[in-house]
């Protein structure tokens, strides 16, 4: 995967629609477009991601481990995770790419990811 390839996926499911809880004080819109463009700018050349633990390791969490996974997206701790094969999105935290704690839930929602 390159850069290119990980825009064009979180594009794709930004026309998909996203779920995001607005603050008070905010419309759904220009909630939206302060958390995609945070996301944009944190988009990083991909690279392959260790998934090593989840706080939920009964959801997604295998599916995670045992498949190519690529981080796309990482702010200070926090990475962007994308299947290799699907277009599908998780939260990571850890210091590296290649030592990451998951949430352990995905979604085929990157912004709604993005902001768990």
């Amino acid at each position: 995967m390159n850069k290119k390839e990980a825009i064009n996926r979180i594009q794709e499911s930004l026309s998909e629609g996203a779920q995001l809880i607005t603050p008070k004080g905010k419309t759904y819109e220009k909630h939206l477009k302060e958390v995609t463009d945070t996301l944009f700018n944190h988009i990083i050349e991909p690279v392959e991601a260790k998934i090593v633990s989840a706080s939920f390791p009964e959801y997604d969490f295998e599916k995670y481990k045992k498949s190519k996974v690529w981080a796309i997206a990482n702010m200070g701790n926090s990475w962007l995770l994308t299947l290799d094969k699907e277009n599908e999105f998780a939260l990571g935290f850890g210091d590296s790419a290649d030592n990451i704690m998951m949430h352990g839930f995905s979604s085929s929602d990157a912004v709604g990811e993005w902001c768990t």
